[in-house]
């Protein structure tokens, strides 16, 4: 069986299943169900979860190359 695409972004975004239900407030058997293969989720549902997983992959993942941040002069402190 294909593994469905909940599960394939969830593992690539490191989450869990538990980490999934409380995200988009599904329930955990839910969860479970749609990853199993017992239940479809629907295209909507799916569509969300699957475009929140990549943007929080995109955001979790360092920039490369990691640019300097631009030097800040700060005064001098007075003694």
């Amino acid at each position: 069986a294909m593994m469905n695409r909940i599960k394939q972004y969830r593992l690539a975004a490191g989450l869990t299943p538990a980490d999934i239900s409380a995200m988009f407030k599904i329930p955990y058997r839910t969860v479970q169900k749609w990853e199993k293969g017992e239940l479809v989720p629907p295209a909507w549902a799916e569509a969300q979860i699957v475009n929140r997983l990549q943007e929080k992959q995109k955001n979790d993942r360092p920039a490369l190359p990691a640019r300097k941040a631009p030097h800040i002069a700060r005064p001098a402190k007075k003694v």
